[in-house]
Order: C-alpha cells, then sequence, then structure tokens
C-alpha cells in the first residue's frame, strides 16, 4: 500500500468527495486503482513541496487519497474484476447523503421562492395601504415606521414616487407639531430614533424654523424636504444652528 498511508486520514471528509472519487473509480480492476492511487500520492508529495501555490490541490489530493487506497484494498480483497460503486455499501450511503443534500437544497430553495414572493405581496399590501391613508391625510405613529420598510418604499417608488415624498413629509410634520399619537413622548422619542435621518433632519428643521418665526409652523416651505433629503447632515447642522439663533423679537 501507501507510503503516505499514515499522513493521511483513513476516511474521507466529505460525501461529495467519495462520490467523485468513486464515480472515477467505476470499472477499474485492483491494479488500475492501484496506479491512480500511486499517481494521486505522487502529485500529492509536489503539492506539499510547492508551497502556498499548490495548497487548494494538497486539500483536495489529501481528501482523495484515503478513497483510492480504501478502493484499492476493497477490490484486492474482494477480487472484483472491476469496481462497482452500487455494490459499495459505503459508496452507496455517500450517494445517498449527496441526494439528500440536494433534496434539501431544493427545498430550501424553494422556501426562499416562497418567502420572497410572500414578503413582495405583503409589501405591496402595505404599500398600497400607506398610499390610501396618505391620500386620505391620515397618517400616524402606527404607520410611520413601517413606511420606511425598505420593501414597502420600493413598491411606494415603484407606485407614486410623488407619494413617497408626501409621505415622508407628513411624518416630518406629524413629529414637529405631535399629532395624533406623536402627541405621547414616549412615541415620540422612538419615532425619533426609528424614523431615517432624512424625516427627523426635515423635523428637525421645521421645528427650528418654526422658533424663529415665533410659532408658526412653515408646512408650505418646499425647499426644507428637499434639503432634508438630499443632504440630511447638513438639514441638522442648519436646524441647530437656527434654534441657537435668536428669532424676532
Amino acid at each position: 500500500m501507501s507510503d503516505l498511508e499514515g499522513e493521511v486520514p483513513l476516511v474521507t471528509g466529505s460525501a461529495e468527495v467519495r462520490a467523485r472519487v468513486c464515480a472515477q473509480a467505476r470499472g477499474l480492476d485492483a491494479w488500475s486503482a492501484g496506479s491512480r492511487r500511486r499517481a494521486v500520492e505522487d502529485h500529492l508529495r509536489f503539492a506539499r513541496g510547492s508551497g502556498a501555490a499548490g495548497e487548494s490541490e494538497r486539500v483536495r489530493l489529501e481528501a482523495e487519497l484515503p478513497e483510492w487506497q480504501r478502493i484499492e484494498a476493497l477490490l484486492e480483497s474482494s477480487g472484483q474484476a472491476g469496481y462497482d460503486p452500487e455494490s459499495d455499501r459505503v459508496a452507496a450511503a455517500a450517494a445517498e447523503e449527496m441526494r439528500r443534500r440536494e433534496r434539501a437544497a431544493a427545498d430550501a430553495r424553494e422556501a426562499a421562492r416562497r418567502a420572497e414572493r410572500e414578503r413582495r405581496e405583503g409589501a405591496l399590501r402595505r404599500a398600497e395601504d400607506l398610499l390610501d391613508l396618505a391620500q386620505d391625510r391620515n397618517l400616524d405613529a402606527s404607520v410611520l415606521v413601517e413606511a420606511d420598510d425598505p420593501h414597502v418604499r420600493s413598491m411606494l417608488c415603484g407606485r407614486s414616487p410623488a407619494a413617497v415624498r408626501q409621505i415622508d413629509a407628513r411624518m416630518a410634520r406629524a413629529l414637529t407639531a405631535r399629532l395624533g399619537a406623536l402627541a405621547d413622548p414616549g412615541v415620540r422619542a422612538a419615532a425619533w430614533e426609528a424614523l431615517p435621518q432624512r424625516v427627523t433632519a426635515h423635523a428637525a428643521l421645521l421645528k427650528a424654523l418654526a422658533g424663529n418665526t415665533a410659532g408658526f409652523l412653515p408646512e408650505a416651505l418646499p425647499f426644507a424636504g428637499a434639503l432634508a433629503a438630499a443632504a440630511p447632515e447638513a438639514t441638522e447642522q442648519l436646524a441647530r444652528w437656527l434654534a441657537a439663533t435668536p428669532g424676532p423679537a
């Protein structure tokens, strides 16, 4: 047998390796299997001397060598004229394991496709609900965070980019004016944490402008939302500067 036998494990590390070697060995007699085993050993010596350049080849050959050793020993002890994977209980078990993994992978892919389909359908329903609420001017804290779900926003943008801007603007105004459920400090604090920066920056700018205009909430200023969407950090800086600047007497 092999002079490398003591340097490698006698059991293959994976069903894939075993199935591959068994397929390659089909029909070989003991002498031919021994020739293949010796060729693998020769290549393994070379790979081990090649350093990092031969690392992947070394790993592959070290995994395959025990299987060639096993098949050679099986043919020698059984006297078979040619190796038949179907009559090899070890190979049959490896093939069954491969089929089991393939079925599991197929089931996982189908489950992922089903989950993606359900996610898209759910996002579409929520997007349509938000569009209805926006049109009815009935947005409150119960839907503010959901409106920024990336899947829902994708649906909204595809159906009505204008509605997305409208929903963002209503979020900002609701925060600033403490409308509906946002009158509750706890709900309002949670919304400030959860909502995207473009919305909280818009709300901060509206609040700062209101403080500089004797309490007037400048809802009619379209630049506030556009500025927050384009440069939320700069908008927050502007809001802080306005808040620190005395308003009109």
